[in-house]
Formats: structure tokens, C-alpha cells, sequence
């Protein structure tokens, strides 16, 4: 994914905190939407912007779920430390990160299954 791979080459995390956080939620929210199509939860044609938005009104498998709950604890970081005033710390960039990892990973298995 081109998002991940500028910040990787391209940005401290640490120095560039705000947009490394910012890569995480969109490049996670593709990543959900295609683990979302395809476990057939949703057509291709929908899409999330965020883990709840749209909100899906369905039940979703529990790995699916969780895989939810991590890309929402990923954006949940935004309005902390993107949009907020609350001062980062090295282990809110490092687990957002390793959220970040567990969405492409879950993603990467069904698109590789």
C-alpha cells in the first residue's frame, strides 16, 4: 500500500507522529474494507470511512469484530493526539503501529487465503 510505504520510507515516527497516526487510520480503514468484502460482510460497493461509519447494522463474525475494535483503537488516537492537545508518548506512535500490523495482517490473510 503506497500510504504505508511513504511513511515508512518517508517519515519519523516519532517526529511525524500526526501523520504516521493519520496513515494508520486510512490505510487501516482499506485494509477493514477489504477483509470486509471479502468475507462477503459487505458489497464491494460499500465502504467504511471509519471502523462505525457508516454503521454496518448487521453482526459480524468475532474476528471481524476485533478486527473492528483494533482499527477503532487506532482512530480513537486522532481527536488525543492529531486534533488534541494531549502530549504523545514513544508507546502511543509504537501501538498504533502494532494495531495498525494486526488490521494489515488479518486483511493480508484473506486477500492471501
Amino acid at each position: 500500500m503506497r500510504l504505508e510505504a511513504t511513511r515508512t520510507a518517508k517519515l519519523n515516527k516519532h517526529d511525524d507522529y500526526e501523520l504516521v497516526i493519520w496513515t494508520c487510520i486510512h490505510g487501516g480503514a482499506h485494509l477493514a474494507n477489504v477483509a470486509l468484502h471479502k468475507l462477503g460482510i459487505t458489497e464491494e460497493s460499500f465502504d467504511l470511512i471509519h471502523s462505525n461509519i457508516p454503521g454496518l447494522n448487521r453482526t459480524v463474525p468475532p474476528d471481524a469484530a476485533g478486527m473492528l475494535a483494533t482499527l477503532k483503537s487506532i482512530e480513537d488516537l486522532g481527536p488525543r493526539f492529531v486534533r488534541g492537545p494531549e502530549p504523545i508518548k514513544p508507546q502511543d506512535v509504537e501501538s498504533c503501529l502494532s494495531a495498525y500490523s494486526r488490521v494489515k495482517a488479518f486483511a493480508e490473510k484473506l486477500m492471501n487465503g
